[in-house]
């Protein structure tokens, strides 16, 4: 029991065991070279974590019960297999945040009590969700991201020709592929909806509709934003085509364009949030 007794005190709190496992899952999926979108979306989820939890002293209740004893094995297994996860082939990585946060409410409640945590538990599933959602989003949205890239880059002169996956603007050839949909984008500010509702939650019908509705919008909207400018770009004589390119096609370019999208979707969130707390 001596064990037990260091998650009771200040220094050694259950708030600091789960600080500590959220910042070894983020060094760990650094450490393993994951997508920069990956790493940055785990960030959101761990800050998203945090805040869920800052104001409340968690201690361990009831000591001598089952799921004690089954937290603290599975989260001694989830440890051991994070130290041996040594590659982003290992989907793994996608699992290990949710399996240790469901291994600590395990360790801090018994089974009937789970319901008291399931914020955190559900904005640690956000990072497996992506790898689902992420294929069957992009097989909804290509068709679209196509077409309007396509509409927006004709609106401004250029003229592209559609063929296939692909646009050609005179003799260069702008890929379109499913990658390129914007599901990465649109996921990026579900996720911040999802923390956001379970810290500050809206609760007008309307204005959760109204969210619901712009995080679609923009989302889209900046991606095409964001098509249309790398074709732009790849189409033009600029000396530094080359360099703009391959920024704004790369992992960091998708991520300059989601975080204008978290900031367009929290201005709008906030603003319908003050909104209800002045109506109160």
């Amino acid at each position: 029991m001596a064990f037990l007794s260091i998650f009771n005190n200040k220094l050694n709190s259950v708030n600091f065991l789960i600080y500590s496992f959220l910042i070894w899952n983020l060094i760990k999926l650094f450490l393993i070279n994951s997508d920069p979108i990956i790493q940055v979306l785990n960030l959101l989820i761990s800050i998203g974590i945090y805040f869920n939890i800052e104001d409340q002293k968690l201690e361990i209740k009831n000591k001598k019960r089952l799921s004690l004893l089954l937290g603290l094995a599975c989260f001694s297994l989830v440890i051991i297999k994070s130290f041996a996860l040594n590659s982003v082939e290992d989907k793994y990585y996608y699992f290990n945040l949710p399996l240790g946060i469901f291994a600590i409410i395990l360790i801090i409640r018994p089974f009937r009590e789970f319901f008291h945590l399931r914020s955190i538990f559900i904005i640690s599933l956000l990072l497996p969700l992506r790898r689902l959602f992420f294929p069957i989003g992009n097989y909804f949205l290509h068709p679209l991201t196509k077409y309007f890239t396509w509409f927006v880059l004709s609106a401004l002169g250029k003229n592209p020709i559609p063929n296939g996956q692909s646009l050609y603007i005179d003799e260069t050839q702008i890929l379109i592929l499913r990658g390129c949909a914007g599901a990465d984008n649109l996921f990026f500010v579900m996720a911040a909806i999802v923390i956001y509702m379970s810290i500050f939650r809206l609760r007008i019908k309307s204005n959760i509709l109204l969210i619901s509705f712009f995080s679609i919008i923009i989302s889209f909207s900046v991606n095409i934003f964001r098509n249309s400018t790398i074709g732009l770009v790849a189409s033009s004589k600029s000396y530094f085509k080359d360099s703009l390119y391959y920024f704004l096609h790369n992992s960091f370019g998708s991520l300059l364009f989601s975080f204008i999208s978290l900031t367009l979707i929290s201005l709008i969130y906030f603003k319908l949030l003050d909104k209800e707390l002045n109506n109160e």
